[in-house]
């Protein structure tokens, strides 16, 4: 493991853990998205909660099937620190595939715990509050289980892997 030094600012440890949150959502690479909470953390979002590894996994795997991911953006993070934890308050826009353009499925607020656990930040408590309705569009890639159809969001980088600069392991190639 690298020394805390290499690793940066813990601000930009935890920025890292909300960017890898964003890119694990969109790929649909949940044991690395439930590996950014605690064993018994809790993710809160429309009046319910999912609380430990097993029911998070539930939830991000029927939240966010194949055809129903888009891009998730997070910005204007305020992190306060205290020892070993922090609050975080972000904003947050999630957009998906729409009938004959990109949507704004949903935009407001992340209100996060995050905790230093064996030199990574991870996610004690994440809840979702929305500043407004959900979209009321159809969103959702169409045509997703047909290979000649390439949903906006899937479709792959096109410079050489070798060249590609970023973040090693954290965030898949193909992406």
């Amino acid at each position: 493991m690298a020394d805390s030094a290499a690793l940066g600012t813990p601000e930009d440890q935890i920025r890292k853990a909300l960017a890898e949150y964003c890119h694990h959502t969109d790929t649909g690479d949940y044991d690395r998205w439930v590996g950014l909470f605690v064993e018994d953390g809790a993710f809160h979002m429309f009046g319910r909660s999912h609380v430990g590894h097993p029911a998070l996994r539930a939830f991000i795997e029927d939240d966010q099937p194949p055809h129903r991911r888009g891009l998730h953006l997070t910005t204007d993070s305020v992190i306060e620190l205290e020892g070993g934890t922090a609050k975080v308050l972000s904003n947050f826009i999630f957009i998906a595939s729409g009938d004959s353009a990109a949507v704004v499925v949903a935009a407001g607020r992340y209100h996060d715990v995050l905790v230093s656990r064996n030199g990574r930040w991870l996610f004690q408590e994440r809840e979702a509050v929305l500043v407004g309705p959900t979209a009321t569009q159809n969103w959702g890639a169409k045509g997703f289980e047909n290979p000649d159809i390439v949903p906006w969001f899937a479709v792959t980088r096109a410079t050489p892997a070798e060249r590609r600069g970023g973040y090693g392991d954290s965030v898949p190639a193909d992406c």
